[in-house]
Parts: C-alpha cells; sequence; structure tokens
C-alpha cells in the first residue's frame, strides 16, 4: 500500500488509515506470482508528481490538508500501480491490480496521464498475452484475454487485429505427440525414430509444428532431428518452453 515512512513522521497515520478504507481487500486470485517493489515512488521518474498537479490537489476534496503530503501519497499510489503491472496484477486479485490502482488516481485527478497510459499499457499487455497463447494453441486463453482488453477499451485496434488471427488459426487442423521425457534425456534411438516419424507425417502435410521442450538445448536437439529425418527439407515450426515435451502439428485446411 502507500508508503507510511513519510506519513508516521507528521503524525498523520489517522488521515492514512481514512485513504486506506477506500480501498478493497485482498485475493489470493492472482495471475502472477506477487513480487513486492522495494524501491521509494519518489526516487522513480515514472511516477513523478509536476507542480501543476501539485496545484491542483489544493482544490480537491481531500482529507489531507497540505498539498505536497498529498503529492507524496499520490506518487506513491502511481508506483504502487506500476509494481502491480510488472507483476501481470492487470485486473487480479481484486483491489490490489495495476487497473484499480490506477483508476484510484484517476478518481483524484482525472487527467493524470501516466494512469492513463497505464490502463492502456494493461489492454496492450492482455493482447500481447493472447497473442502469445494464439501461438501455442491455447485459444480459449487468447480470447479470455481478448475479453480482459476489450474490457477496458473496446475500441482499440490491435484486439480487433488479434481477434482476426484468433479466428484464423483456431479454423486449422492440429495434432498432438507427446514425447517421452526419459528417452529424449538419453537421446535414445526410439526417440529419433519417433521424431522422424512426426518430420514425415509435417513435411507430406505441408504442415508448420510446434515444439514444446523443456529448455532451448532440447528444443533446438528436436528441431535438427526432425529436418535430417527429412533430409534437410526446410521445416516451417517453431520452439516454446514448457514441462510437457510435445509437437504440436498444425494442417492448413484447403
Amino acid at each position: 500500500m502507500f508508503n507510511l515512512r513519510f506519513i508516521q513522521c507528521l503524525s498523520l497515520v489517522p488521515v492514512y488509515i481514512l485513504l486506506l478504507s477506500a480501498c478493497q481487500s485482498m485475493s489470493p486470485d492472482t495471475e502472477l506470482e506477487q513480487v513486492p517493489g522495494t524501491v521509494s515512488a519518489l526516487d522513480d521518474p515514472e511516477v513523478y508528481v509536476s507542480d501543476t498537479e501539485v496545484a491542483s490537489y489544493m482544490t480537491e476534496d481531500w482529507p489531507v490538508a497540505d498539498p505536497f503530503l498529498r503529492a507524496r501519497i499520490l506518487a506513491d499510489m502511481l508506483y504502487e500501480a506500476r509494481v502491480a503491472f510488472e507483476d501481470n496484477r492487470l485486473l487480479l486479485p481484486a483491489g490490489d491490480n495495476a487497473y484499480d490502482r490506477y483508476m484510484e488516481v484517476l478518481s483524484i485527478v482525472p487527467d493524470n496521464q501516466v494512469a492513463l497510459d497505464g490502463i492502456e499499457n494493461i489492454a496492450d499487455r492482455y493482447v500481447a498475452m493472447a497473442l502469445e497463447a494464439i501461438r501455442v494453441g491455447q485459444f480459449e486463453n487468447a480470447e479470455n484475454y481478448l475479453n480482459r482488453a476489450a474490457s477496458i477499451n473496446p475500441d482499440k485496434e490491435n484486439i480487433a487485429e488479434a481477434r482476426r488471427i484468433l479466428l484464423s488459426e483456431s479454423r486449422i487442423s492440429r495434432d498432438y505427440f507427446p514425447l517421452d521425457p526419459q528417452e529424449l534425456e538419453r537421446q535414445s534411438l526410439d526417440i529419433m525414430s519417433r521424431l522422424g516419424s512426426i518430420a514425415e507425417y509435417v513435411r507430406n502435410r505441408e504442415a508448420t509444428f510446434l515444439i514444446t521442450a523443456r529448455n532451448d538445448a532440447e528444443g533446438r536437439w528436436i528441431y535438427r532431428i526432425m529436418r535430417e529425418a527429412t533430409g534437410g527439407y526446410r521445416l516451417r515450426g517453431d520452439i516454446a518452453i514448457g514441462n510437457r515435451p510435445t509437437i504440436q502439428v498444425n494442417i492448413p485446411q484447403t
């Protein structure tokens, strides 16, 4: 929450508690593991509060009379919003996410550009997450991410473009080939033979594929064996990192 050290030294703890009462309770339903921030908001140039904004607080109906204390509180709010964004707490958990914190700032200073840009960045982050989900065939997740982006700004052009990509990619037929992790570790003849068969399957159907490997070296080895098995035929594929080694084959529909 807000930085308490400055407020405590001014003996304004009751005021700070009053401000805190407007925030919603925390929830464990996070999108990624939370990483607490440690840097002071006043040391962060991205949450700088201008003199014009400081002056504007003089007329706000705040329970804090000192305009410079108001500026410090606002800077802390912007800093906490950015920490939540970097932790990928975008719309969740309720009351402890970047969107809610930016909206709190805008409820005080409606034209705060840092908060306005921050909200747009949240929508853009969801679009980027959707495109990555599409790339690995997680279409339901992609749809959820785009819905969240649209809930923030339904008129963003990149949302419409991502939906077109999602529709196109979801029409492609896909086959999945799990790979034995222990055989991969040994780089056995059995796994090499299996990779060769999958490579032939890909070539005969002029398909693309996605290798999910546990690390980059494993993924590159899988791709090399597949390419060698087809006599150097230019296989069109990509590599993603995941816990379960798999090859996803994307077959174009005619």
